[in-house]
């Protein structure tokens, strides 16, 4: 016989993905509202050149990679979701 599913278990996972979620959200912004706040526009006065180009790639690629991990978060918290729903639907069917 399989192990009995946790339901409680399996929403306080998704309550800290959903926090993660929105925690990385928030860090995603800021460091976009202050980079833009730190450079300005491409043409602008505040910094140009290669060190600039330089930053901007590496900012980008790591920009990318929190998106990732938080798209990542996502796919688990919707993974969560169906296997209680399906956890749910099987206790249904026992009664």
């Amino acid at each position: 016989m399989p192990p009995k599913y946790d339901f409680a278990a399996a929403e306080r996972l998704s309550q800290q993905l959903s926090q993660l979620i929105q925690k990385l959200d928030q860090f995603i912004w800021l460091r976009q509202n202050k980079s833009e706040t730190l450079l300005g526009k491409k043409n602008s006065d505040n910094w140009q050149g290669v060190k600039r180009e330089d930053f901007q790639a590496d900012y980008l690629r790591q920009q990318a990679a929190l998106t990732e991990v938080r798209n990542a978060a996502i796919r688990v918290q919707s993974q969560v979701t169906q296997a209680t729903e399906a956890a749910h639907a099987a206790e249904k069917n026992k009664r």
